[in-house]
């Protein structure tokens, strides 16, 4: 798998669980930024790559309220367990990047979970 569809998969993930609640904040940005600095699976990206791969989620699950577009995107270009669990990742970090978990945001996990092939129970 190639770095980059592995890295817009994970922004797509955590954008879309950052926005599950109608809100994006500036910290969630940071915290997306941090979490691919720092995850074993991204930490190679260059951060001008993690910013852009971060502004294209945005737009994209801005786009999509229900999430179905960037879901198919990421169900699509992510096969392996090892992508799966690393776009997984990226999803859960972003439940606590604002400071507050909320349902919406378990629920979109859920969703990633399914559309990756998942057991949704698990997350």
């Amino acid at each position: 798998m190639a770095v980059t569809a592995l890295l817009d998969a994970a922004a797509r993930a955590f954008a879309m669980v950052a926005y599950s609640d109608g809100n994006l904040v500036l910290t969630e940005e940071t915290r997306f930024a941090k979490f691919a600095a720092t995850d074993a699976a991204l930490s190679a990206c260059p951060r001008e790559d993690v910013k852009t791969a971060w502004a294209q989620a945005v737009k994209e699950v801005q786009a999509s309220p229900s999430f179905g577009e960037p879901l198919l995107a990421i169900r699509t270009e992510i096969k392996s367990d090892q992508d799966k669990q690393a776009v997984m990742r990226a999803a859960e970090a972003a439940v606590v990047a604002d400071g507050k978990v909320e349902q919406q945001e378990n629920l979109a996990i859920q969703k990633l979970a399914e559309a990756l092939g998942l057991d949704p129970e698990d997350y």
